[in-house]
């Protein structure tokens, strides 16, 4: 996230070092864990940060219809196309699963 950032909205870039590079603690009743990765459902930014780092996949797609809200993606096309690009979206996530 903080490289799509950089590329496409630099000036929020030092905001969102500022939120994110260390992490906060969520508490629920009398527990509290650490939250290390990304935005927490209900952050103002973190849909713009999501659609932001996935925009480059979807622009990458071959097929003609390539259509993203939020995290739910619309492929249309041939067959063959779509299922290519079913198959490099799941090895982009599974790729990005090993990163986190």
């Amino acid at each position: 996230m903080p490289k799509s950032i950089a590329d496409w909205v630099p000036e929020l870039l030092p905001y969102c070092h500022s939120a994110y590079a260390n992490p906060s603690v969520l508490y629920y009743g009398q527990y509290s864990i650490m939250s290390q990765e990304g935005p927490q459902q209900g952050d103002p930014l973190g849909l713009l940060l999501f659609c932001n780092t996935i925009h480059p996949l979807l622009e990458s797609l071959g097929s003609v219809l390539r259509l993203g809200y939020m995290d739910d993606v619309t492929l249309g096309g041939s067959q063959g196309t779509v299922a290519k690009d079913v198959q490099t979206v799941m090895d982009v996530a599974m790729l990005a699963a090993t990163w986190a």
